[in-house]
């Protein structure tokens, strides 16, 4: 059941059975909506509509609802003559769009009882890429043969309140920002989709073509840095690895399946040094490493404890790799003993499946659980060797090093750049 009109404008069926019974009951005009007692087949009247429905289309959408004494919200009914100028969508936009131009679409008319009455409502969804003008004057002859002009050609309306508006300035301004709104909102819907794609879909890049810098120029070509996440396909093209990362967090953010995979954080991992993120942003990359058995201390160097704790948690989420889920139950370890059995326990039906020697603290330190807590050597040498693991990543087949060097990697990030008495 809808709480407002906004709830029936945006409703996938915007004419149903509750709905209609929604809007005979709501007894106020609105922004969104408009009684009319009944329509007559004259000019004076089909002018009067194509001002309404040129409102609602520029601003956010309405309803129109015929049958209905506009003063006092009584019932009254159509005739059926009425019935049969108002009923039929597509003959009423032929009268509408007469005088209106780029034309208005996608309008639904519903006739519906109410008692032994009949009424007609009519739905007009905003037009979110479009502003519609008055395309020619338009006039009407009063009885005395008098000629009033009612449409101007070039001006337009939005609805405020309860009534039409011809758009001042302040209007021109909230119609462009409610496009700009539009336009971003249409853009993650894109991504999504390209998310969404199968995996044979042809991706394509429009990328611009920086050899005209005078005339901007772009071209559409084919993608062979399409990313796969896990039989989807979705295309980014950075220039920067810091680019790439921010594009990973807001794809990630619509759809939560889709991470990086091994060969890109083993990759961001060679290239740390060089990597200038915020801290927010080395929090998603370390939880894209612990998914990946990647290590990851590296990049929660000066993180607070609270937001490691919401990353780990949000880790866990739809995991089933016993790999990653024992990195990240580990690296709990370094938020202290309460936190690392509350996110064991989280681990539900993996808990069983665990390392015993990851279900608790050993007394030598959470350091311990990285096989770190014996490392003995000069800080220098201990970088270098890291550093050639993460390089060994790229000549095999997977892009990442062998089992036994990536957990030498993960012990030597942990010695190197856990911060052990500065997250609890």
């Amino acid at each position: 059941m809808p709480t407002c009109i906004k709830d029936c404008v945006t409703s996938d069926d915007p004419l149903s059975e509750e709905i209609i019974n929604y809007l005979v009951a709501y007894h106020e005009e609105t922004e969104l909506i408009d009684f009319k007692i009944s329509i007559e087949n004259n000019e004076r009247e089909w002018l009067e509509i194509t001002k309404d429905v040129l409102a609602f289309s520029n601003t956010y959408g309405g309803y129109l609802v015929f049958g209905v004494k506009n003063a006092t919200f009584e019932i009254a009914g159509l005739s059926e003559e009425s019935l049969g100028l108002i009923s039929d969508a597509n003959k009423l936009m032929q009268k509408i769009n007469r005088n209106v131009e780029p034309p208005i679409s996608l309008v639904r008319c519903k006739q519906f009882k109410v008692g032994i009455c009949n009424l007609v409502a009519i739905f007009i969804p905003a037009s979110r890429d479009k502003t519609h003008l008055i395309s020619k004057d338009a006039s009407f002859n009063h009885i005395s043969n008098k000629t009033q002009l009612l449409l101007r050609e070039g001006t337009t309306y939005v609805r405020k309140s309860a009534g039409n508006h011809l758009v001042d300035s302040r209007d021109f301004d909230d119609i462009v920002n409610r496009r700009i709104a539009h336009f971003k909102n249409t853009l993650l819907e894109n991504i999504t989709k390209i998310v969404k794609a199968p995996i044979d879909s042809g991706i394509f890049v429009l990328s611009q073509d920086k050899s005209n810098p005078d005339h901007t120029r772009f071209v559409i070509e084919d993608s062979p840095d399409a990313i796969p996440v896990k039989g989807l396909s979705f295309t980014i093209s950075p220039e920067t690895v810091e680019e790439e990362i921010a594009g990973w967090i807001a794809m990630t953010k619509r759809e939560p399946v889709a991470i990086p995979t091994a060969e890109i954080t083993w990759k961001w991992y060679r290239e740390r040094v060089l990597i200038n993120l915020s801290a927010e942003q080395r929090l998603w990359v370390a939880r894209y490493c612990l998914q990946t058995m990647t290590p990851a201390f590296y990049w929660l160097r000066d993180c607070n404890a609270t937001s490691i704790s919401d990353m780990l948690n949000t880790a866990l989420l739809d995991n089933d790799d016993i790999d990653s889920i024992g990195e990240i139950v580990s690296t709990g370890a370094f938020l202290g003993r309460k936190y690392h059995q509350g996110l064991i326990a989280r681990t539900g039906k993996f808990s069983s499946r665990l390392p015993v020697a990851s279900r608790t603290i050993p007394h030598t330190g959470p350091k311990t659980l990285f096989r770190a807590h014996n490392i003995r050597s000069n800080i220098e040498e201990l970088e270098k060797e890291l550093n050639v693991i993460a390089n060994s990543s790229k000549e095999r087949k997977n892009h990442r090093p062998i089992l036994a060097d990536r957990y030498r990697a993960l012990a030597l990030d942990c010695f190197l750049y856990s911060q052990e008495n500065q997250y609890v």
